[in-house]
């Protein structure tokens, strides 16, 4: 046992509370722990199937969903296992190699989405607040070139953390492997690429809802005086493509709000000392994270519901089709997933 409570004596107790579940919690726990693995693994397949299926989906904008949806399939196949195995026994079930593989894995994954959504913003501050530099920034190429990017510095960013000789730690109340409590330059280094993505983040996204009510005045304005513009450089597609995007970011904070919160309260105590249901409920709401964005898409996008309609409708002709019927888009947004 003494191999479990090296990082810090405070995990000792959560050992305990974990062993002496009741049947009822255990059986609860894992439910809700299987629901959110199959809800994963189903709605981000299907999503990654679907893009595959219909070339019309293959467009800049969901080059950015295919990521997320990777980087979701990855940590619902690689992290939620073992913390399925630990909820099922009531203890930890794995060496000391998984256990450093699931911390890792863990970090990178949530580098990767955040960075994704960040890359996201960017996109649509340059669509909508600088469009002259659009189609010269955002390629099919570089669009790729910039999420490979994103993987590359995600699978570097915990090396510090760990080359500076700290060990990801089992924590048996968040039952999964977690870095150590203490507070050194190494452990909040990775805090660091959430501080900066999150600012870029708000301050592309304040800067385009800004740029859209302009553009919904300026319109407003023109419909009173009877006046056409001769061109609109902003589509009803790129608004909607937009705001369901922005609701993918929000998914996403609420989320890693309340883990990031108790992480520094944590980090703050020096020890870990919260009930044990706010770190279960800290582990549910990263496993959630990996679930919602299939079902915004579905909720906000009509060709992502007829796509879901066409796929569960198990006759020959409701096959997803190479090709769809839809109203001019620009070639950017034109059947987009998002």
């Amino acid at each position: 046992m003494a191999e479990e409570y090296k990082g810090h004596p405070s995990l000792e107790k959560y050992v305990s509370l974990l062993a002496q579940r009741e049947t009822g919690i255990v059986a609860l726990e894992v439910l809700v722990c299987v629901v959110l693995l199959l809800a994963a693994l189903l709605g981000n397949s299907l999503v990654l199937w679907m893009v595959c299926k219909n070339k019309n989906l293959r467009t800049i904008p969901n080059h950015f969903i295919i990521s997320l949806a990777l980087s979701d399939i990855a940590m619902a196949t690689i992290c939620q296992p073992p913390c399925l195995t630990v909820l099922i026994v009531g203890k930890r079930t794995y060496g000391n190699f998984v256990c450093q593989m699931q911390g890792y894995v863990v970090a990178t994954l949530a580098c990767v989405s955040l960075l994704t959504l960040t890359l996201v913003a960017v996109n649509r501050y340059f669509l909508i607040v600088r469009p002259k530099n659009y189609q010269d920034i955002f390629t099919t190429g570089r669009t790729r070139l910039m999420i490979l990017a994103i993987w590359v510095l995600s699978l570097l960013e915990p090396l510090p953390y760990l080359l500076s000789g700290h060990n990801y730690v089992y924590h048996a109340g968040k039952f999964f492997c977690f870095q150590v409590v203490e507070v050194d330059f190494f452990t909040l280094l990775g805090y660091i690429f959430i501080v900066i993505p999150m600012f870029v983040l708000t301050l592309c996204y304040y800067k385009v809802f800004k740029t859209l009510r302009e553009h919904k005045k300026r319109l407003q304005s023109m419909r009173r005086r009877d006046d056409q513009p001769s061109t609109v450089k902003i589509t009803v597609e790129d608004i909607k493509v937009t705001k369901t995007l922005f609701i993918t970011v929000c998914g996403f904070v609420i989320c890693w709000t309340p883990i990031s919160i108790v992480d520094f309260i944590g980090f703050a105590q020096g020890s870990w000392n919260l009930p044990r249901e706010a770190y279960v409920m800290y582990t549910f709401l990263g496993q959630l994270s990996t679930v919602i964005n299939p079902v915004i898409y579905g909720v906000m996008n009509k060709t992502f519901r007829e796509e879901y309609k066409k796929l569960f409708k198990w006759h020959g002709n409701a096959e997803i089709t190479q090709d769809s019927e839809n109203t001019p888009q620009t070639q950017d947004s034109k059947c987009s997933v998002i």
